[in-house]
């Protein structure tokens, strides 16, 4: 079902040599990680999405009981992560379960001190200690933590040809390449460039007993979920997590904050 590519590539990572922008490209996908070669794998997922960009359930099946969002952190000028209480206590915004970054991050008034942050939250930027801890709590939350199948979206001009793997998953308005591997090594995908190892998290992950689904998105700054009751309590009572609990009709688009978005307040007619 699917395509290993060990045996011509090192031993220590899956290797596959691109060019991109004039530069040598090499992809890693870590050890035991494949390209996916089962189509039928994500049949269960595009039917049951809702409209792009309509709600938490366009981008993770509303099957589930209980949904969670996390909040990737922005980044400090040292490179450090910084969450969005952090900030939301310099600008005087407020943090919820639908908060949005640019106008929850907006200081208010006259700040008495520099942002804590130099660069907001990405899809990109999801810390290695952040994927960390999901994975802790993902991985006592399945039956097959050695089975789970990972989407990266087919836009990423760093995927050569030799790794695309034959199982994809369309949806409205993206398309995302299909792997299949252990939930250990869903840190260890990205590529090099000379000595230079970017990482690239999934944007989505779910085990084979689909006892839970997890969604990005390239146009988001959270990472959204689904699961069972006891797995979304779990990730809330962790506090190496900005987590909030949500439902799958919340909204996820950029106008969907109504706690923030009244800064700045409007001008006054004259």
């Amino acid at each position: 079902a699917c395509r290993p590519l060990v045996g011509r590539l090192p031993p220590a990572r899956l290797l596959v040599g691109a060019v991109a922008g004039g530069q040598n490209v090499s992809m890693s996908i870590g050890r035991s990680v494949e390209p996916c070669g089962d189509n039928a794998a994500p049949t269960w997922i595009a039917p049951r999405l809702m409209s792009f960009g309509s709600g938490v359930d366009a981008i993770v099946p509303p099957v589930f009981e209980a949904y969670a969002r996390i909040l990737h952190p922005a980044r400090a000028e040292d490179g450090s992560p910084v969450g969005w209480a952090e900030v939301a206590a310099w600008s005087g915004g407020t943090v919820h379960a639908l908060a949005q970054w640019v106008p929850m991050a907006h200081g208010r008034g006259a700040p008495q001190s520099a942002p804590p942050f130099l660069a907001p939250p990405s899809n990109r930027d999801f810390p290695l200690a952040t994927l960390a801890a999901l994975c802790d709590v993902l991985g006592r939350n399945t039956t097959t933590l050695d089975d789970c199948y990972l989407g990266l979206w087919e836009g990423y001009g760093w995927i050569p040809s030799g790794a695309v793997p034959g199982a994809r998953l369309e949806v409205p308005n993206r398309s995302y390449l299909l792997f299949r591997g252990p939930l250990s090594r869903v840190g260890k995908i990205g590529y090099w460039v000379g000595p230079h190892f970017y990482r690239q998290t999934p944007e989505l992950l779910w085990p084979a007993d689909r006892s839970w689904f997890v969604a990005g998105d390239t146009g988001l700054d959270s990472t959204y979920l689904g699961g069972s009751p006891e797995l979304i309590r779990e990730l809330l009572a962790d506090e190496r997590l900005e987590a909030w609990p949500v439902s799958a009709s919340d909204p996820i688009d950029a106008g969907s904050d109504s706690v923030n978005r009244q800064w700045p307040p409007p001008r006054p007619e004259l």
